[in-house]
C-alpha cells in the first residue's frame, strides 16, 4: 500500500471529514513521527508495534570486488518491532 491509497482508504472510512482535511492529518502524523525519530526519540503505537533508532558505528570493511580497505561511516537506521496484537493477526492466531 503507498500513502495516496491509505488516504483514499481513510477518506472512504471517514466520509465526513474533506479530503485535503484528511491529507492534512495524514501529513502531521508522518511528520510528527520523523521529528520524533529525528530527536532520538522511541514511538510506540500500541497494538501496532514499535519505532527505534538504531545506530550502526563507524568502522573499518573491505571492498569485495578489489580487496581495497574503506572506512564506512557511523549511520542511523530505524528498527521497527511488531505489537503483540500485529503478530497475532499477521499469524493468523484468533486468541
Amino acid at each position: 500500500m503507498v500513502r495516496s491509497e491509505l488516504l483514499q482508504k481513510l477518506c472512504n472510512i471517514h466520509p465526513n471529514i474533506i479530503r485535503k482535511d484528511m491529507e492534512k492529518i495524514l501529513e502531521i502524523v508522518f511528520s510528527e513521527i520523523i521529528e520524533s525519530l529525528r530527536r532520538g526519540e522511541n514511538i510506540e503505537i500500541r497494538g501496532f508495534g514499535s519505532f527505534r533508532l538504531k545506530k550502526s558505528n563507524a568502522r573499518k570493511a573491505r571492498n569485495p570486488k578489489t580487496g581495497e580497505s574503506i572506512y564506512v561511516n557511523e549511520k542511523k537506521g530505524i528498527h521497527f518491532k511488531m505489537g503483540k496484537t500485529l503478530t497475532k493477526i499477521i499469524n493468523n492466531k484468533n486468541e
